[in-house]
């Protein structure tokens, strides 16, 4: 089996995005693999690494960026594990499929530039390959970001000078997570 680096697993993903958005296919299906593989390559690019599978739980755990309230959460956490387990600490994994007490997970991940800019950006304005993959090597990153954080954020928009003033609107500061300078 051959190894293939995160960057040129995601731009393949990239490629079959731009390359439905080229067929005939019916927009509603054609819309339908550009978002599948946008998200695909989104995860890849948000974890920097092919060890991410395609759910939220997955990109949770690998995602290399969170929110400041989000990183907060994760030591609570992880103290709160530390305790449940007898002093034993918790994996990163462990701690990232934690839940809160109404069995839902403290984090959610989100994209200050939504995909849908890129989506219409293939199957409706044109953009060129290349364009599609600077465009999501700069933009497409996910943040992992807390369940009230979310809730702050304005709804989804496809205008790259709204999605510029998302995050700041919502009192929202990423950050690298230290986990993945550990390795």
């Amino acid at each position: 089996m051959r190894l293939i680096d995160w960057k040129t697993q995601a731009e393949t993903y990239l490629h079959v995005a731009w390359y439905a958005a080229q067929t005939d296919l019916d927009r509603k299906y054609a819309y339908n693999i550009v978002d599948r593989a946008l998200r695909g390559a989104s995860d890849i690019i948000s974890c920097e690494s092919c060890s991410v599978v395609n759910n939220t739980a997955s990109v949770i755990q690998w995602c290399v960026h969170w929110s400041h309230d989000a990183l907060d959460t994760y030591w609570i956490g992880q103290e709160q594990l530390t305790e449940q387990r007898d002093g034993k600490p918790p994996t990163h994994r462990q701690i990232t499929q934690a839940r809160d007490d109404a069995g839902k997970h403290w984090w959610t991940v989100e994209h200050q530039y939504p995909i849908l800019i890129p989506k219409i950006g293939l199957l409706d304005e044109g953009w060129s390959q290349a364009y599609l993959v600077d465009w999501m090597m700069h933009y497409g990153k996910a943040t992992i970001v807390t369940q009230p954080e979310n809730a702050r954020l304005t709804n989804h928009t496809k205008s790259m000078s709204e999605a510029r003033g998302r995050y700041a609107a919502a009192n929202i500061t990423v950050c690298r997570h230290p986990h993945w300078d550990e390795q």
